[in-house]
């Protein structure tokens, strides 16, 4: 999908990523920010920031004399980010419509991306970019799906999806890109190739109860909605009804979420 297309998925979703933060994209930001160790006064970029899961926490810790560039090519998710900051009376943040590969502002001393970095086009080089955009001695924290985390709520509902479209679902591109970095061992080799040094990766485990009426938020609030693309309302519908029948059916009621955090020091 291009950078564009990206955009409009998340564009069109922002109202439920927004809603369905709380359970999902909150806990996975405020762990991000606390294992980064962003101190208070650091100069933090913030990739993929979405509604600022990660970015609000960030500017909360980096205090009235740090800052946070927030950055997202979705501009309904960096409205809500807006408002969210302006509601903790937080001024030390900015949210940016702007391209991570193109992003010119340096250095940071921190800089993070949670469950992002496989959306990137060419992973490597936006990731080996990214790296080369903070001081030396800075930090960068990618957060990324574990093995296994998310697949059997995907699985079943690409089979909903299918049903409805009667043809099969083409896994999404960014799938093949996170399945490089899903394990420990995966993620420390992946940073450590990119010249990062003291790489510690910690897993943060995340299940959250689920029924249909959840599952459907999840769905509208993630990068799954972009498997309901071109689909009329009336078969949007359908999907919705399939998927929900096949978590009873198959006694889904919780969502493995969990994430890998790894954090690395550019020498």
């Amino acid at each position: 999908m291009t950078s564009a297309g990206i955009a409009a998925v998340f564009d069109t979703a922002a109202t439920q990523y927004a809603a369905v933060s709380p359970l999902l994209w909150n806990p996975m930001g405020e762990a991000t920010v606390a294992t980064a160790g962003i101190r208070s006064g650091e100069r933090v970029l913030d990739v993929c920031c979405g509604t600022g899961a990660s970015a609000v926490p960030a500017a909360r810790a980096a205090g009235p004399h740090g800052h946070v560039d927030a950055i997202d090519l979705a501009a309904e998710l960096l409205a809500h980010g807006r408002r969210r900051a302006a509601a903790e009376g937080l001024r030390n943040v900015r949210f940016i419509q702007a391209d991570a590969t193109t992003w010119q502002d340096r250095p940071y001393d921190v800089v993070q991306c949670v469950h992002g970095v496989f959306f990137l086009p060419d992973m490597d080089v936006s990731v080996t970019r990214l790296t080369g955009l903070l001081r030396p001695g800075g930090r960068l924290a990618v957060t990324t799906w574990a093995q296994g985390a998310m697949e059997n709520f995907g699985r079943l509902f690409a089979e909903a999806v299918e049903h409805v479209r009667r043809a099969p679902v083409a896994p999404p591109t960014s799938r093949q890109a996170a399945s490089r970095i899903d394990t420990e061992d995966d993620l420390h080799t992946y940073m450590t190739a990119r010249g990062l040094t003291r790489v510690v990766v910690t897993r943060f485990p995340l299940r959250i109860p689920l029924d249909s009426a959840v599952a459907w938020q999840v769905v509208l609030g993630s990068g799954f909605r972009g498997m309901l693309t071109g689909l009329a309302e009336p078969a949007v519908d359908h999907v919705r009804s399939a998927f929900g029948r096949l978590l009873r059916e198959r006694g889904m009621t919780g969502l493995d979420a969990t994430s890998l955090i790894g954090v690395g020091t550019r020498p």
